[in-house]
């Protein structure tokens, strides 16, 4: 999970895990196929026409144009996003 979190290397949590890099990284694989597989006929499927338009509508909406294609929003800023 922490690889999933914060996109470290598999190598990054060898002493954490106390494992080596290669099993991290063959559990990473295990996790992604089994989300694919419990996860990908409903939420891993190409959108259709209406959800491109629907999305588009919310993103003008909320004056977040060009959120479709660019998975780097980083710089947006979100009033409830957690913090230390």
């Amino acid at each position: 999970m922490q690889m999933l979190a914060y996109g470290v290397l598999a190598d990054c949590v060898d002493e954490y895990l106390k494992t080596g890099g290669s099993t991290s990284m063959g559990c990473m694989k295990n996790f992604d196929a089994e989300a694919i597989q419990v996860f990908g006929k409903e939420y891993l499927r190409k959108p259709t026409q209406a959800n491109v338009d629907h999305l588009l509508q919310v993103a003008e909406a909320h004056d977040f144009s060009g959120m479709l294609g660019n998975i780097d929003c980083m710089h947006w800023e979100w009033k409830n996003c957690p913090s230390d």
